[in-house]
């Protein structure tokens, strides 16, 4: 004998209409890069007719792509910690540190180079995983322990330099940052190829292997991911630990573009960085976030950045806009419910 249908029952079994076609086109246009593709061409335009002299001028185009390639290696660690739904405000302080190592530890110590890059790695990414596996044990909210962290950094660089901001990025470090730098013969400085390459790595990462899975799962329910035995401690200290290796780094290349160092030399890169994430339309644990994105944001706000210092705006108001853009980013991409539930 059968149950009776209930009302219930039915209506539980009755199909949900299928969305319609602008919801179709805004799910579409928000899942894909297509948002950033239009605002960078957009801009691309912007700045041809803003200084007609840009598009004869290869050089030019050299320069957005160096400066956008080292604000993208930058912000290419903060992109894993985003995904993961935390933030890294210690950014700052590892770059500082790379550049100081950079800087006095090759010119003043004579380190060479490789052990320069070995030293910045294990240190940044030593105290990155550390700061990663105290918030995930102690359950403290990773902005407040990585603005502590990078202050702590920074100053510990200070103190280390003794004052002395005078030391210069070896030659070879140079000539890899360099606009009038080649490779393979070609007129295209290295950095640019270093951070495609890595970027390449990373995005093979995140979506054929296990581990970059697991990163996603984590970042979107950190507690389905521990009942399906996700070590989520590990993924929070492997994750940390990136982000602070690949911050020194940067700050390499990037006193080596300077050919130099000072106190505040990672202070640009922590607020521009972030903002090159969530441009791209990494929102905090999704399932979307990528180093694509990331680079695409980087370019964006470099351009966006070139038209600012064109019509002689100051520091100030460069920041507005940067706000207003995040603003508008966290207007489209914080209405999804995995993220509202973050905020």
């Amino acid at each position: 004998m059968t149950e009776p249908t209930t009302g219930v029952t039915r209506s539980l079994t009755v199909p949900q209409p299928p969305p319609s076609g602008w919801a179709r086109v805004r799910r579409w246009a928000v899942e894909t890069p297509f948002i950033q593709f239009v605002v960078l061409i957009a801009l691309i335009v912007a700045l041809v007719a803003a200084i007609p002299a840009f598009a004869a001028r290869p050089q030019a185009s050299v320069a957005i792509l160096v400066l956008a390639s080292m604000l993208a290696l930058a912000a290419m660690g903060q992109t894993l910690v985003v995904i993961l739904g935390g933030i890294d405000l210690a950014v700052a302080g590892y770059i500082t540190f790379g550049a100081l190592i950079a800087s006095n530890a090759t010119s003043r110590l004579g380190w060479p180079l490789p052990l320069a890059f070995l030293v910045t790695i294990v240190v940044c990414g030593g105290i990155g995983g550390l700061v990663g596996l105290l918030c995930h044990w102690l359950r403290i909210q990773p902005l407040v322990l990585t603005l502590g962290v990078g202050a702590v950094l920074t100053g510990g660089s200070m103190v280390i330099a003794n004052g002395d901001y005078n030391g210069q990025p070896p030659a070879e470090l140079r000539s890899l940052a360099q606009l009038t730098g080649t490779t393979f013969g070609l007129p295209v400085p290295p950095i640019i190829f270093v951070v495609a390459i890595l970027g390449v790595l990373l995005g093979l990462f995140l979506a054929k292997t296990p581990s970059g899975r697991k990163l996603y799962a984590t970042g979107v329910n950190p507690r389905a991911a521990d009942l399906t035995r996700v070590k989520t401690w590990l993924v929070w200290t492997s994750v940390f630990a990136l982000s602070g290796a690949l911050a020194g780094v940067a700050g390499m290349f990037i006193a080596a573009f300077g050919s130099g160092w000072a106190q505040t030399i990672g202070d640009p890169y922590l607020f521009s960085g972030l903002a090159a994430v969530l441009v791209g339309g990494t929102t905090f644990g999704s399932v979307r976030g990528s180093f694509t994105r990331t680079a695409l944001g980087a370019l964006i706000l470099t351009i966006v950045s070139t038209l600012i210092i064109s019509r002689g705006l100051a520091e100030a108001q460069s920041r507005i806009v940067y706000g207003i853009i995040i603003l508008a980013v966290v207007a489209l991409y914080g209405r999804e419910r995995h993220v509202r539930d973050r905020f």
